[in-house]
C-alpha cells in the first residue's frame, strides 16, 4: 500500500511539471534555425547563386524556408536573387519575409529598402531605411543609402521647380517664377541651373517691383512694411505700420 501511494503522489506530482518542460521545449526543437535539410538547400542555393543560376538559387531557398521559415538568412539570399534578375516585386515580398522572421536582422531592411528604391516607392524605401537603422544605427549600408536617396529627392524637387519655373516665366508669370526659384535655391544653394535662370527672371521681377510699389497707396505702403516687419519678428514697428494703415482706412472709409 505505501508503494502504491509513492507511486501516485510521484506521478500526480511530476506529471504537470513534465508537460510544461516538454511544451516550452518543444517548440524551439521545431523552428530552431539550422534544420540540417533547411541548411542543406541553402547550401545548394550559394553554389547556384556563385554560378549565376538565379532561379535555380530561389528554388533552392524556397525549399529551405519551407522548411524552415524563421531563418531569415534564407529569405535574405532569395531577395538577392530577385535583385539579380530585376524582380523587385518579389524582392520586395522576400524582404519582407526575412524581417518577419527576425526583426534585428538588418540586412533585411536595407533588401527592402533596395526593392522599394527600383519600385521608385522613395518614402517607402526611407522608412524601410530607418526602422533599419533605429535596429542598428551605425550600419554604413543603410546610412549611405539614406545619404544617398536624400540626394536623389532633394534633386528631383529642385529639377521639377525648375521645370515650374520655366512653365511660369512662359505664361508671363514672372512673380510666381522668382517664387519658385527662390525655393529651389533653398534646396540647392549655387546650383547653375537655378543661378542661369535666375538671371533671366530677376531684372523682370525687380522691374515689375518697382512699378508695383509706384502705385501703391500711403496705407497699402504701411500695410507691406507691417507685412515684411512682421515677417522679420520686428512686432513693434509691425504694429506701427498696421495701426497707421488702419487710421488710414477709417478715415477713408474703407475699412471693414
Amino acid at each position: 500500500v505505501f508503494f502504491c501511494v509513492c507511486v501516485y503522489f510521484c506521478f500526480f506530482f511530476f506529471l504537470p511539471v513534465l508537460q510544461s518542460t516538454r511544451s516550452t521545449i518543444q517548440p524551439n526543437t521545431v523552428t530552431m534555425p539550422g534544420h540540417p535539410r533547411a541548411e542543406a538547400f541553402k547550401t545548394e542555393g550559394n553554389k547556384y547563386f556563385k554560378e549565376g543560376s538565379y532561379k535555380a538559387a530561389i528554388a533552392k531557398y524556397k525549399e529551405a524556408t519551407a522548411i524552415d521559415p524563421n531563418v531569415p538568412a534564407y529569405w535574405s539570399n532569395m531577395a538577392a536573387c530577385y535583385e539579380k534578375i530585376s524582380d523587385y516585386e518579389e524582392m520586395e515580398s522576400a524582404a519582407r519575409s526575412c524581417i518577419k522572421a527576425d526583426k534585428a536582422f538588418v540586412k533585411g531592411y536595407f533588401r527592402l529598402a533596395t526593392a522599394l528604391k527600383a519600385k521608385n516607392d522613395l518614402e517607402g524605401c526611407i522608412k524601410a531605411l530607418e526602422s533599419g537603422l533605429a535596429v542598428d544605427s551605425s550600419n554604413a549600408d543603410l546610412k549611405k543609402m539614406k545619404k544617398d536617396l536624400t540626394e536623389l529627392q532633394r534633386a528631383e524637387q529642385v529639377a521639377a521647380f525648375c521645370r515650374k519655373a520655366e512653365d511660369q516665366m512662359q505664361n508671363g508669370d514672372i512673380p510666381g517664377a522668382f517664387k519658385t526659384l527662390e525655393l529651389a535655391s533653398r534646396l540647392d544653394a549655387g546650383n547653375p541651373d537655378i543661378e542661369r535662370m535666375m538671371s533671366r527672371v530677376k531684372p523682370k521681377f525687380e522691374r515689375l517691383e518697382r512699378e508695383r510699389k509706384a502705385s501703391l497707396s500711403v496705407d497699402e505702403v504701411h500695410k507691406e512694411r507691417g507685412d515684411d516687419a512682421y515677417k522679420a519678428a520686428n512686432f513693434e514697428v509691425a504694429i506701427e505700420h498696421y495701426t497707421k494703415c488702419l487710421d488710414g482706412l477709417k478715415r477713408s472709409g474703407k475699412e471693414h
